[in-house]
C-alpha cells in the first residue's frame, strides 16, 4: 500500500506538470480563445442534435470551449465575413452583383468550416492518435511482461508517447490517481469504451491487455502476443479497404479538380471577347484561386479524414544539435529567394503596355517563378538538415530491432550482459546504432556503472545522443527487466524485437498496399497539373496572338476600302461592337491565374502524399513540397516556353500589336 501510495503521489506530481504544461498551450490556443469570446459578444446555442455532436467532439479532443461557444463563433464569423468585404464595396463604390455573388459564397464556406471545426479537430485528433496505437499496444505488453498491473503499462505508454495518445493516457492516470475510477482495469474500461467506435481492434488489443493481468504467467504471454497479433491485422484489413475507397477519389479529383479546370482556361480569351464585362481578371482568379482550390482541398481532406491508420514517425526534436536552432531564419531565406524574381517581374510588367506580348508572357512567368521559388526555399530550409537526422534515426531504430535480437539470442547462453556486448558489438561495428552499445560498454568497463547508469546517466548516459522515443522505451523496459536476471532479459529481448519487427513489416505492407494510390497522384501533381498548365497557357498565348493579328487585318481592310469616308469608319464600328478585343484579359494575368493555379494543386497533392505515405509529419511534408513544386514550375516554365515558340514558328505572323 505505501508503495502504491507514493506511486500515486509521483504520478500526480508528473501529471500535475503536464496539465500546467496543456493549460497554457490551451491559454494560446486562438480558437478556444475566440470561442469564448464569440460566447460573450453572440451567446446563441445550437440545436439539440448538433449540441451533442459539439459535446462529443470537444470532450473527445480534450478542446477548452463549449458548444455554444463553438457555435456562436460560426455565426460570428460568418457575420464578418459577409459584413466586412459588403462594406468596403459600398464605401468605395464598388459594389457589383457579381462581388455581392462571391461575397455570399465565401461567408458559405466561412460558416461551413467554422460550424464543422470541432467535429474536424476531433477527427484530425483521432488520425494523429492512430500513428501512435501500435506503438501505445506494444510499450503496453511490454510493461505488462516487466510487472503483470495494469497502471504501469498505462504510465510506462504515456511515458513514451508524445502526441494526443499521450494526452488521453494521461488524462486517464489523472483520473486513476484522483479517484474517479476505482481501479485502473475500471478506467481502462472507459478508455476501451471511448475508442470502441474509433477503432475496434485498438480497443479490442486493451481489453486483451486488461484480462492478461488474470492469467497464469504462460497464458498471460500468449494473451499480450494475441494482442499486438489484433492491432496489428486490424490494421492491415481497414488500411486496404481505405486503399481501395481512396482510387474513386483521387480519379474525380484528377479530373474535376486539375484537368477539366485548367483546360477550361483556354476558352476565356474567347468567351472575354464576346463578354468582357463578365470575364474580369479579378473574378477569375478568385474562383480559380481561391475557391477552386478549396473545393478541391475539402474533397481530398474529406476522404483523407477516413484514414484509419497513420505511420509512426521519429521525434527529432530533442536532439542536440537542434537547440541551437534558429527558425526565424527559414522564413527570411523563402523571401530572398522568392522577392528577387517577384520584384523584378512586377516592375517589369508596369511598364510593359497593352495586352499581349512575349515580354508580358515572359516577366509573368518570373513571377509565377518567384512565388515557387520562395516556398521551396523556406521549405528546403526548414528541412534539410533535419531530414538527415530523421534517416539516421529511422536506420538506427531498425538497426536496434536487428542488434536486440542478437543481444537476446546470445543472453540465452547464460552469459553476463556486459561479456554479450563485448562480443556482439565488433560483429555490429558498421551500423550506426553501433555506438550506442559501444558506449554502454565504455561506461561499465571504465567507470563501473550499472547497467541503468551507463544507459540514463544524465552526464555520460550513452542514450543522451539518441532522441529515438522507441529506444529510450525499450531500454528502459530492458534496465527494468535485467534486475530479474540474464534468462528472462534475453526471453523479454527477442519478444520486444519481434513486436517491433512485426511493427516494421506492417508499416512496409500498408505502405504497398496504397502504392498504386501514391504513385497517381505523384503523376498527377509532377507530370499533369503543370502539363497541361503549360500547354493551355501557351494556346492562350497564341489563340490571342491571333485574334489581335485578325483585328489588325480586319481593320486594315477596311481602311483601305475604295469607297473611303462613312463606310470604312461604320465596319470598323461594327466590328469592335462585336468583338472587345480591347478588353480582352491580358496574357500576364492568365499565366499568373493558371500558374499559382497549378502550384495550389501541386503543393495540396504533395501535403495529401505526404500525410498519406508518412504520416501526420511536418517535416516530411515540407520535403515532399519543396520537391514536387520544383519539378512542377520545372515542367510547367519549359512546356509553356517550348510549346509558344514552337507554335510561333509553325504559325508566322507578323504585326503584333
Amino acid at each position: 500500500m505505501p508503495q502504491r501510495q507514493a506511486r500515486r503521489a509521483e504520478g500526480t506530481k508528473d501529471y500535475e506538470e503536464f496539465v500546467r504544461g496543456e493549460t497554457v498551450k490551451a491559454e494560446r490556443t486562438l480558437y478556444e480563445r475566440a470561442c469564448g469570446i464569440a460566447e460573450k459578444i453572440l451567446p446563441i446555442s445550437p440545436w439539440k442534435d448538433l449540441e451533442a455532436r459539439y459535446e462529443d467532439s470537444i470532450t473527445f479532443s480534450h478542446m477548452q470551449a463549449t458548444p455554444r461557444g463553438a457555435f456562436s463563433l460560426a455565426l460570428l464569423m460568418t457575420a464578418l465575413a459577409a459584413a466586412l468585404p459588403t462594406g468596403f464595396m459600398v464605401a468605395f463604390n464598388v459594389a457589383s452583383v457579381p462581388m455581392m455573388v462571391v461575397v455570399f459564397v465565401l461567408a458559405l464556406m466561412v460558416f461551413f468550416y467554422m460550424y464543422d471545426y470541432p467535429m474536424h479537430f476531433a477527427t484530425v485528433f483521432r488520425i494523429k492518435a492512430s500513428a501512435e496505437m501500435v506503438l501505445a499496444i506494444v510499450y503496453m505488453t511490454i510493461s505488462m511482461r516487466i510487472s503483470p498491473n495494469v497502471e504501469n503499462a498505462i504510465k510506462f505508454a504515456a511515458d513514451n508517447l508524445s502526441g494526443p495518445l499521450d494526452t488521453d493516457l494521461n488524462q486517464l492516470l489523472w483520473d486513476i490517481y484522483t479517484r474517479k475510477y476505482d481501479t485502473a482495469a475500471a478506467g481502462l474500461d472507459w478508455f476501451i469504451k471511448k475508442w470502441k467506435r474509433e477503432n475496434s481492434e485498438f480497443a479490442d488489443s486493451l481489453y486483451l491487455i486488461k484480462t492478461s493481468v488474470i492469467e497464469s504467467a504462460s497464458r498471460r504471454e500468449k494473451v499480450l502476443d494475441e494482442a499486438v497479433s489484433v492491432i496489428l491485422q486490424g490494421t492491415r484489413k481497414r488500411m486496404k479497404d481505405y486503399s481501395s475507397e481512396l482510387r474513386t477519389p483521387v480519379t474525380v479529383i484528377n479530373a474535376l479538380g486539375i484537368l477539366l479546370p485548367i483546360i477550361g482556361l483556354v476558352f476565356l480569351p474567347m468567351v472575354s471577347v464576346f463578354m468582357p464585362e463578365s470575364v474580369q481578371p479579378m473574378f477569375v482568379a478568385i474562383g480559380y484561386n481561391v475557391m477552386l482550390p478549396l473545393a478541391v482541398y475539402w474533397v481530398m481532406k474529406t476522404y483523407l479524414d477516413r484514414r484509419p491508420y497513420s505511420f509512426h514517425h521519429p521525434d527529432i526534436s530533442g536532439h542536440p544539435s537542434l537547440c541551437r536552432e534558429r527558425p526565424w531564419v527559414y522564413p527570411l531565406a523563402g523571401i530572398a529567394a522568392g522577392a528577387p524574381f517577384i520584384i523584378y517581374g512586377l516592375y517589369m510588367l508596369s511598364k510593359t503596355q497593352g495586352i499581349f506580348s512575349f515580354e508580358q508572357l515572359a516577366y509573368s512567368l518570373v513571377v509565377t517563378i518567384g512565388m515557387c521559388a520562395a516556398v521551396v526555399a523556406y521549405a528546403l530550409a526548414s528541412s534539410m538538415g533535419k531530414i538527415r537526422l530523421r534517416d539516421e534515426i529511422v536506420q538506427m531504430e531498425d538497426e536496434f530491432i536487428e542488434v536486440l535480437f542478437q543481444l537476446g539470442n546470445q543472453l540465452t547462453r547464460g552469459i553476463p550482459f556486459e561479456s554479450t556486448l563485448r562480443s556482439v558489438t565488433p560483429q555490429i561495428r558498421e551500423l550506426k546504432i553501433a555506438k550506442l552499445f559501444e558506449r554502454i560498454l565504455y561506461n561499465i568497463e571504465t567507470f563501473g556503472m550499472t547497467l541503468e547508469q551507463a544507459v540514463f546517466d544524465e552526464k555520460n548516459g550513452a542514450i543522451r545522443d539518441y532522441p529515438s522515443g522507441m529506444v529510450n522505451a525499450v531500454m528502459k523496459a530492458i534496465v527494468e527487466i535485467s534486475k530479474r536476471g540474464m534468462e528472462t532479459t534475453s526471453k523479454a529481448m527477442i519478444t520486444i524485437s519481434t513486436y517491433l519487427k512485426n511493427s516494421r513489416s506492417t508499416e512496409d505492407e500498408l505502405k504497398d498496399m496504397l502504392g498504386e494510390v501514391t504513385s497517381t497522384m505523384q503523376i498527377q501533381a509532377v507530370l499533369l497539373a503543370p502539363l497541361s498548365s503549360g500547354i493551355v497557357v501557351a494556346l492562350s498565348a497564341m489563340m490571342m496572338r491571333m485574334m489581335l493579328m485578325s483585328k489588325e487585318l480586319i481593320e486594315g481592310i477596311y481602311g483601305n476600302l475604295a469607297v473611303a469616308g462613312a463606310l470604312g469608319d461604320a465596319g470598323g464600328a461594327v466590328f469592335t461592337s462585336i468583338l472587345n478585343l480591347d478588353k480582352i484579359m491580358p496574357i500576364h494575368s492568365t499565366q499568373l491565374i493558371v500558374g499559382t493555379y497549378m502550384l495550389e494543386v501541386v503543393g495540396m497533392i504533395a501535403i495529401f502524399l505526404s500525410i498519406i505515405e508518412n504520416g501526420d509529419e511536418d517535416l516530411m511534408k515540407r520535403m515532399q513540397l519543396a520537391k514536387m513544386l520544383a519539378l512542377a514550375i520545372g515542367i510547367y516554365s519549359a512546356v509553356l516556353v517550348i510549346l509558344y515558340s514552337v507554335l510561333v514558328s509553325i504559325i508566322p505572323l507578323s504585326g503584333l500589336v
